[in-house]
């Protein structure tokens, strides 16, 4: 099992890319020591690393954005959302 994703000490922020088995990962959002939620990826581990990234850049925006002060709501939005887009047909 690999971690990946750089190091964010000094914020309560952790977004975190695990491969689990061959071609399989979870994406894990932590705030504070708390973990949020997660999401299960299936692809090669180029498309995992595109997709940690575009979380960790969404995820962020998010918690920084208009209501802060519900950092586990918006963080479910968020890979949620996330998750839809993973389920549409690419092409």
């Amino acid at each position: 099992m690999a971690h990946e994703g750089p190091s964010q000490q000094g914020t309560p922020l952790q977004v975190a890319l695990e491969e689990v088995a061959p071609g399989e990962f979870i994406i894990s959002v932590a705030w504070r020591e708390k973990t949020l939620g997660s999401l299960y990826l299936r692809g090669d581990r180029e498309e995992a690393t595109a997709f940690l990234d575009a979380a960790r850049e969404r995820i962020v925006l998010a918690i920084t954005g208009d209501a802060p002060n519900d950092v586990d709501r918006q963080v479910q939005r968020e890979l949620i959302d996330l998750s839809r887009n993973l389920q549409q047909p690419r092409g």
